[in-house]
């Protein structure tokens, strides 16, 4: 049995099968649920996070929202990738609902299983039992990306695991919204679940009116921004915004102060033209260009992100008036970084080797320049990358010490590259093969193993791109750091 108010009556209905739980069927073999384990304890509690999330207003702290879980950390929508981000310290795990063919809810962002398992397929033309029988891939998935052990969530089994430690923005599940709330229901976390669609005002109404306990944000865009503050019974605690232009008539002052006085305002800064220019990788280079300008000019309390470790640590530097750290970001002592586009300005032959004289990347960097400089969503990369070339730099060591060097990059290939580092044409670091990060999109950090003395003082280092392999994979930028044992 569950119970579900309807239009401010309580009325009892009878609950079927159990929606999201692996169900018993004749001549196949499927995983068991996972037993409960001991999580570690998340940096608040639910009722922490509701208490903030419902307080909106000018002086509402912002909250942060991981993107599919943590999928830079573990497969996207795992188990593990929603651990993840509670740990990282995410007040809200973003998750993408999908029905299987015999009427299950499992996660799953694409209406396919395609790109992010071993399998092929639409979700809805598979039943609970071969989805269960296919395995996630690394971070993002695409052809390439290796498999992991980690296997498709139901929706049960995903809020079993965020219970009691952070809210569940529920994507991709308007159409399903009864059978999610059934799930909720019977979980108990119906007041983790943050409801929100493409949804029509009425219908927004009638299910919101349906029960107090239900939380919703509204979508708005250019179209229907007469929509905030229009809602005649419960209203939506939070309000989507995505813009592509700052001229749109949703992100305008007014709009804005609309949706504060009764909601939260919500933003998404994964990529461009969700929240105009406004993008993670810009706020990674300059919070000014990114998270700081939604936040502080654009009222955003909630941020939608692919980076919430880095989000959570901005946040905690800017409140200075409550103990925060203070500049942003930092480097470890000793370290020093030399971004990719900053390369030597000796010119063709001297200064870099590149296999043709156009700059492929347009007018993202030095575009009269042979060094091909692309725009990742924000980030600055070098791209293009192909064997034989090489780019010269300069770097002053802060200090004299043993250092190990590393690259954020980026390539959907596995295999994706290889390059060597040679300071002043003797010391080199390397040869370092280049792994896939699931996507030209997924910049990540990845380290030579040894380790070399470096004295203090302006060197220059050669970056070599080994004309023996096939090279395709994208560089933000090169990191030094002082290895102190």
């Amino acid at each position: 049995m569950r119970t579900k108010w309807l239009s401010g009556v309580l009325a009892v209905v009878t609950a079927g099968a159990v929606v999201g739980v692996v169900p018993r069927v004749a001549g196949a073999t499927v995983s068991d649920p996972p037993t409960s384990v001991v999580e570690s304890a998340p940096a608040h509690t639910i009722a922490q996070v509701r208490e903030q999330f419902l307080r909106h207003g000018p002086d509402a702290e912002v909250l942060v929202a991981a993107h599919r879980g943590h999928w830079r950390a573990a497969p996207e929508l795992s188990l593990k990738a929603i651990r993840s981000a509670v740990k990282a310290g995410a007040h809200v795990v973003e998750i993408d609902v999908r029905r299987t063919a015999d009427g299950h809810l499992v996660l799953m962002h694409d209406s396919t299983v395609d790109r992010t398992t071993d399998g092929t397929g639409a979700v809805s033309e598979l039943t609970l039992a071969e989805v269960r029988q296919l395995r996630l891939k690394v971070g993002l998935g695409g052809s390439q990306a290796p498999l992991t052990d980690e296997r498709v969530p139901t929706l049960a089994e995903a809020m079993a695991v965020v219970k009691g430690r952070a809210l569940v923005n529920l994507d991709k599940a308007w159409e399903i919204r009864d059978e999610v709330y059934d799930v909720l229901v019977e979980t108990d976390t119906l007041d983790h679940g943050i409801f929100k669609g493409p949804a029509t005002l009425a219908d927004a109404q009638e299910f919101l009116d349906s029960d107090p306990e239900i939380l919703y944000m509204h979508k708005i865009n250019d179209d229907n921004v007469d929509e905030i503050g229009a809602f005649t019974g419960r209203a939506p605690q939070a309000y989507e915004i995505g813009f592509d232009r700052l001229t749109d008539p949703q992100v305008q002052p007014a709009a804005l102060a609309a949706v504060q006085s009764h909601a939260r305002v919500w933003m998404n800064t994964l990529w461009y033209g969700q929240a105009a220019g406004y993008t993670d990788e810009s706020s990674l280079r300059d919070p000014a260009q990114g998270w700081g300008a939604v936040v502080d000019r654009h009222q955003a309390d909630m941020i939608q992100t692919d980076n919430p470790e880095q989000l959570v640590s901005w946040l905690a530097s800017r409140d200075r008036e409550h103990g925060g750290q203070g500049e942003w970001p930092s480097l470890p002592k000793g370290s020093v970084r030399v971004q990719a586009e900053d390369y030597s300005l000796e010119g063709k032959g001297i200064g870099y080797h590149d296999l043709d004289d156009e700059n492929r990347g347009g007018t993202a960097g030095r575009q009269y320049e042979g060094v091909d400089i692309c725009d990742s969503n924000g980030a600055l990369v070098m791209c293009y990358i192909r064997g034989g070339e090489w780019v010269r730099y300069t770097v002053e060591v802060p200090k004299s010490g043993n250092y190990r060097a590393s690259v954020r990059l980026s390539s959907p290939y596995f295999p994706a590259g290889r390059l060597t580092i040679t300071f002043d044409d003797k010391t080199v670091f390397g040869p370092m093969e280049a792994t896939g990060t699931t996507s030209h999109s997924a910049l990540e950090s990845q380290a030579i193993a040894e380790t070399h003395f470096l004295r203090k003082g302006t060197h220059e280092f050669e970056v070599r791109m080994d004309d023996a392999v096939d090279q395709n994979f994208n560089i933000d930028y090169f990191q030094f750091d002082r290895v102190k044992h």
